[in-house]
């Protein structure tokens, strides 16, 4: 499954960052967040804050990450990346 975080900027740039699947033991299946130093988990409250500010997820199966989020299947703010495209994913790297 691919997935990522899409953040818009007050500039209008879109901050682009990779979501991970982990497969945990006990603790089932877990999203991360992927950064250039580390990763963090992201869970359903860091999703609602970040769309209550603009921001959405775009995936290769929306279904999943819904599911992972333990979200309804008519959750906003998580889209297909069939119909989304793809955006300018180096803004975060600090390259121009």
């Amino acid at each position: 499954m691919k997935a990522r975080v899409v953040i818009p900027t007050a500039a209008g740039e879109r901050l682009c960052y990779e979501l991970a699947l982990h497969h945990g033991g006990t603790a089932g299946k877990t999203l991360r967040m992927v950064f250039s130093t580390n990763e963090e988990v992201f869970e359903r409250w860091l999703f609602y804050l970040l769309r209550d500010l603009g921001a959405h997820v775009v995936s290769d199966d929306p279904a999943e990450v819904r599911r992972v989020l333990g979200l309804s299947e008519d959750e906003p703010g998580i889209l297909r990346e069939a119909d989304f495209g793809e955006p300018d994913v180096t803004r975060h790297m600090g390259v121009s």
